[in-house]
């Protein structure tokens, strides 16, 4: 009863984000509030994905599903490159943050970095993504010898190409034309912003527990600790994974585990403060974390795009109220997480991540398609590649 009930509060909150953002795109009632349609978008991309997750392997691999998917990467994609811009606040952005470490200068402290506001022009501010999301992109720079779109571009597709050849290395049984559909969301899924390490990351996790199930291994166990650590220092949305991967593994009835769960936290936090030491740990937390949550701060660097959550707080003038309410949501999505089966746990707090953010992020829809795909193939595999209709019976157990 209590699981049925919980079932049926997931999908109204799931419908009721899609009501909502419409009610704010019909109205638009925030003070400088900008592309409202971008929270319909999110919460409607989020209904899909959800529903996708929910349904047996044996409807997941119908023809028309696959049609949809491959259609809707291509015609994302396509829309992505169309709106590249080759003066984009992003790529004026990462040229201040090259120019102030060739300057010696730290970005999270400079006061140089380029930001845009959309309606009011340029301001110069801090650095407010994490470092991992810097480096990658400082070496194609210093590969390229130059910085523009076609660079940048083209590192995010080389990183979004290696998560698409993860994928098919995860399942060496499943003939590679049967990926075809998924390759298109993974490629071109997101090049207008910087998510692809996010991406990366949450690809060779998924990586390791793959090879984890049936024999864990110590050092593997390690090895997902290492990179949620650097996942930490990429973009958010690893943090409601890891938060839910490491609860979901918490057992009640054996307080080990909660030693374990120390242990594992302990070097996925040493890692990321290692990635940010170099930066100053509490300056990337004040530039990054703080600033997000912080919906006054946020206003002065970057323009407010209302979402599901913070576009009626600003609305009834309770931003201050906003990172509690924020967090509080998340927790709760993520206490839940030893109810679920892991797949499903981490992909639920990813959803509620997304709809409590300060803005609407479909930058990480890619990662969200791919997790389901994961869990969907794994299915799948587990009653054998041909038997869709049995394997449905078994969803997601191995996952």
């Amino acid at each position: 009863m209590r699981a049925g009930v919980g079932v049926h509060l997931a999908w109204g909150a799931l419908f009721a984000g899609v009501a909502v953002s419409l009610v704010m795109l019909v109205f638009r009632p925030v003070p400088g509030g900008r592309h409202y349609e971008y929270a319909v978008l999110l919460s409607a991309a989020l209904t899909v994905i959800a529903l996708l997750h929910a349904a047996r392997p044996a409807t997941f691999f119908r023809k028309e599903v696959l049609v949809f998917l491959l259609l809707s990467g291509l015609v994302l994609g396509a829309v992505n490159l169309s709106v590249l811009k080759t003066d984009s606040e992003i790529i004026r952005t990462y040229q201040t943050v090259f120019d102030a470490l060739e300057s010696g200068r730290n970005p999270y402290t400079s006061g140089t970095i380029f930001h845009d506001i959309e309606n009011a022009g340029p301001v110069l501010g801090n650095f407010n993504y994490p470092p991992l999301e810097i480096y990658p992109y400082y070496l194609a720079y210093g590969v390229a010898g130059t910085w523009n779109l076609a660079v940048l571009t083209a590192a995010m597709v080389v990183i979004q190409a290696l998560c698409g050849l993860a994928l098919l290395l995860m399942f060496p049984r499943v003939p590679p034309v049967r990926f075809i559909p998924f390759l298109p969301l993974i490629l071109l899924g997101e090049v207008k912003t910087t998510a692809a390490m996010t991406l990366l990351v949450t690809v060779l996790i998924l990586s390791v527990l793959k090879r984890d199930v049936g024999a864990p291994r110590t050092s593997r166990r390690y090895l997902i600790a290492v990179l949620f650590g650097f996942g930490l220092t990429a973009k958010f949305l690893i943090i409601p994974l890891m938060a839910a991967y490491y609860w979901h593994h918490f057992d009640f009835r054996d307080l080990r585990s909660l030693a374990r769960i120390a242990v594992d936290s302990g070097i996925a936090l040493a890692t990321a403060v290692l990635v940010m030491a170099p930066f100053g740990v509490v300056d990337v937390l004040k530039n990054t974390v703080l600033f997000n949550l912080v919906l006054e701060d946020r206003a002065a660097l970057t323009t407010f795009y209302p979402n599901v959550l913070s576009g009626p707080f600003a609305w009834l003038g309770l931003k201050s109220a906003y990172p509690s309410v924020a967090v509080a949501v998340l927790a709760l999505a993520i206490l839940a997480a030893p109810k679920l089966r892991l797949a499903t746990a981490m992909l639920t707090s990813a959803i509620v991540f997304l709809l409590v953010a300060p803005t609407p992020e479909p930058q990480f829809i890619p990662t969200l398609v791919f997790i389901v795909v994961v869990a969907q193939f794994t299915a799948l595999e587990g009653r054998g590649l041909e038997s869709g209709g049995e394997a449905g019976n078994n969803h997601d157990k191995r996952s």
